[in-house]
């Protein structure tokens, strides 16, 4: 047993959050959205802190690897229920005015399409795709790692493309439930946020003078002034949520960027789990990136998925502090991968995380939903 404890992160600037490519010369620094693993380390990190955790015996227990985390925790003069705190998020939320309803934006499914031609239109229509039988559609042939699977099919006479941008609370409800979404229930990332652009120079750390010819570009994410992220934070159970009380802000990010912290009386109410009913089969939303060793499907779905819908990877890398080294590069699926299935899974899995320590970091969240089987 947990309790979760719902974070609203509002920064105090700019943020700067790098992925897994190198950043060199004649490359732009551009950052996305955080990673499952950065709130993470920045939750840890906080709590060992506040905790009086000393952080150089911790490095070296774990070097060591003859101790367990929570064994090394304790070692280094924290409690080692920190070890079992897990994480969920984040995710882009808005609070349009003080004391209102509070929302959380999830990246629009991969599976949600949209006109490409709509003239004079601000915001084209939204169309789904859904599963098309085995057989059906002349020269489909799956890939080799899911023999069985099943092609996507639109039937919709103009061309359409995937969608990009955000479902607002209201369009990740109709999604769930098999309903159609509205154009204005999906937002656009300049609704939510921005990217600064900024330029600088390389300094020489002996001289302290420009290196010659050194000219680097950087792009930071602003969020709108109403815009922040929430966080989920599992506490083990017996643990009193005022151990989060003495954290008033995260160091998030690079460039020794932070973020103000807010306990919410309430963690966020996502919507409610959608069953499928008549001829409706069940499907999963990805609302986190997931890290999977099959690369694009996760292994709990192995026996009952018939299609999927994947955006595509992004490389995820790190340093590790503790152990003073980077972290293996790794390609994580994309937020809004959809994967359809013949049968729900018995049991549901916190998350779909093929790793333990990658479900505890927030990888692989996901929400269930349904859609309808066109074989009926």
């Amino acid at each position: 047993m947990s309790t979760t404890i719902g974070l609203k992160l509002e920064p105090l600037d700019v943020l700067f959050f790098r992925d897994g490519r190198p950043f060199g010369a004649a490359t732009r620094g551009e950052s996305d959205l955080p990673f499952p693993q950065t709130f993470a380390g920045a939750v840890w990190t906080a709590l060992l802190d506040a905790h009086g955790c000393d952080f150089r015996r911790l490095a070296e227990r774990l070097r060591e690897g003859r101790m367990a985390p929570s064994a090394a925790i304790e070692a280094a003069g924290a409690p080692p229920w920190i070890a079992a705190t897990r994480v969920r998020g984040p995710w882009l939320a808005r609070q349009a005015t003080a004391g209102g309803p509070f929302e959380v934006f999830v990246p629009a499914p991969a599976a949600l399409h949209v006109d490409k031609t709509s003239p004079g239109a601000d915001r084209p229509a939204l169309h789904r795709l859904e599963p098309l039988p085995s057989g059906r559609l002349p020269g489909w042939q799956p890939p080799e790692s899911a023999p069985g699977l099943w092609p996507l099919w639109l039937r919709h006479p103009s061309p359409t493309e995937s969608a990009t941008g955000y479902l607002t609370p209201d369009g990740l409800r109709a999604f769930l439930t098999g309903e159609s979404v509205e154009p204005d229930q999906l937002l656009q990332p300049g609704d939510l946020y921005e990217k600064d652009h900024r330029t600088g120079i390389g300094i020489h750390p002996d001289r302290l003078s420009v290196e010659e010819s050194l000219i680097y570009t950087a792009s930071f994410l602003a969020l709108k002034p109403e815009v922040a992220l929430y966080g989920e934070v599992l506490l083990p159970d017996g643990v009193d949520r005022t151990v989060l009380h003495n954290i008033g802000a995260l160091r998030f990010g690079g460039e020794g960027r932070r973020v103000r912290v807010q306990i919410l009386n309430q963690p966020y109410r996502w919507p409610e789990q959608a069953l499928p009913t008549g001829s409706q089969k069940p499907l999963v939303l990805l609302t986190t990136p997931g890290l999977f060793r099959q690369r694009w499907k996760p292994a709990v779905l192995n026996g009952c998925l018939l299609a999927a819908a994947v955006p595509g990877a992004v490389g995820v890398s790190g340093w590790d502090l503790a152990r003073g080294g980077p972290k293996p590069n790794r390609f994580a699926v994309r937020a809004g991968s959809t994967y359809f299935l013949n049968e729900p899974l018995d049991p549901w899995p916190a998350t779909l995380s093929d790793r333990d320590r990658d479900a505890e970091q927030g990888w692989g969240c996901y929400l269930k939903g349904v859609w309808n089987d066109e074989r009926r």
